[in-house]
């Protein structure tokens, strides 16, 4: 290939390619046959573990990739030359697919047949995803672009948790598009720092409070009211609930066995009260639902079918005046009430964790501060026993004292 005056080197394609300001990175303009567009190649030369010299094309400016990325391509490439390696060539796969020809294969292989909520990821690549990676080239995202993404997403104020979902489906596309053997470069999650989250429910609701609600859930809806009274006196989760079959109560021991919660199958102990409600509910056959649709269907209910507790949580003005919605009601509110009266009773943290099947001690440790009297006791019990110490360490010197004046007295006489 010729070069000309103009500082460029003639490309068989007939377009002219221009240096850069990295060594053997050089650019061209063309118009890219996928879009019809006018459009930035980069391409890299090298010569090869043979000595071959070879001309490599790295990507399209409408995919994201400029002369940096390509110079970390070459540089890559050197490497593995300098090793005495063969440099390994992009696959095909790699070289054309774009991130929303990647989502697209995601969700049409993965997310569609597996997940029974997919509209929420798909709502999040719509509003956060798409515009801004859809058109760029897999290989060519980076961590700086996520940051990017990150950065933007809480400027609009947008929760800690949005953007971490967010992030977390980017990672899931990589992952299922290597996994498939359609991507096998860089995922640009590693090493990304996201987001802490705040989410920790701090209310309970009083014994007052936890009435009026139950009255007012009867008063719309039996089946949901007998699905709050268990929470709230089992701690149980609302999905462990709904999930709950015949064939897992056990009247006799007095227990409910929780199949494949999130920490793994556990048992819950049935008070008198849990009891007597699950005997004029249990269903016919061990198989069946305990909690099925008003229909009659052998389904169970559906756990995002609780508009009688949302609007019994509104007739009860519990959430009046709350804007943050950490400390709204809602029906995890039960759960968190359970193992705050608990705390408050005096029960050991670790027994409530084992209760409602804590996945780790951290989650038992926010309810610490609702028992500061057996804090103040233990602490208390230090002081007692160095006090009953130094009683003791009196009580015999004064003891020892008293045996030598009578020694001394007996000699004189």
């Amino acid at each position: 290939m010729a070069k000309n005056d103009s500082g460029m080197i003639a490309a068989k394609q007939g377009s002219q390619r221009t240096k850069t300001r990295f060594p053997g990175v050089y650019s061209r303009k063309i118009i890219n046959k996928r879009t019809g567009k006018p459009d930035t190649a980069f391409d890299i030369c090298y010569r090869d573990e043979k000595g071959k010299f070879r001309w490599e094309l790295i990507g399209y400016a409408s995919d994201g990739v400029n002369a940096a990325f390509a110079n970390q391509k070459r540089g890559a490439t050197l490497d593995c030359i300098s090793r005495g390696e063969k440099p390994k060539r992009q696959a095909a796969a790699d070289s054309g697919m774009t991130f929303a020809q990647g989502w697209a294969l995601y969700e049409e292989k993965w997310l569609l047949p597996n997940v029974s909520k997919p509209h929420n990821e798909q709502g999040r690549y719509r509003l956060y995803l798409q515009d801004s990676l859809g058109h760029r080239r897999l290989d060519a995202i980076t961590s700086l672009d996520l940051e990017g993404i990150k950065t933007a997403m809480l400027r609009k104020g947008l929760s800690p948790a949005t953007v971490r979902l967010t992030l977390g489906n980017v990672r899931r596309v990589y992952r299922k598009l290597a996994s498939w053997g359609m991507y096998s470069g860089a995922i640009p999650t590693d090493g990304l720092v996201l987001p802490k989250i705040d989410n920790e429910r701090t209310r309970y609701l009083s014994e007052d409070e936890a009435l009026r609600l139950l009255d007012a859930v009867k008063a719309r809806s039996r089946t949901w009211h007998d699905i709050a009274f268990l929470s709230l006196h089992t701690g149980m989760r609302k999905g462990e609930i709904v999930a709950l079959r015949g064939e897992h109560l056990d009247f006799a021991a007095g227990r409910i066995l929780v199949k494949d919660a999130k920490t793994g199958s556990r048992i819950v102990h049935m008070t008198p009260d849990v009891r007597n409600l699950l005997e004029t509910i249990r269903p016919a056959s061990l198989s069946e639902y305990v909690f099925r649709p008003r229909n009659g269907g052998r389904e169970r209910i559906k756990p995002d079918a609780d508009e009688s507790f949302v609007r019994a949580v509104a007739d009860c003005g519990l959430n009046d005046g709350i804007t943050d919605r950490r400390h709204k009601v809602v029906f995890h509110t039960l759960r968190h009430t359970y193992c705050s009266w608990l705390a408050i009773s005096g029960v050991p943290l670790f027994t409530i964790g084992e209760l409602v099947g804590h996945k780790t001690v951290e989650m038992t440790k926010r309810y610490s501060h609702l028992c500061p009297d057996a804090k103040q006791e233990a602490a208390a019990r230090i002081g007692a026993l160095m006090r009953q110490a130094r009683d003791r360490r009196e009580a015999e010197a004064a003891t020892a004292d008293h045996g030598s004046s009578a020694s001394g007295i007996r000699c004189t006489s």
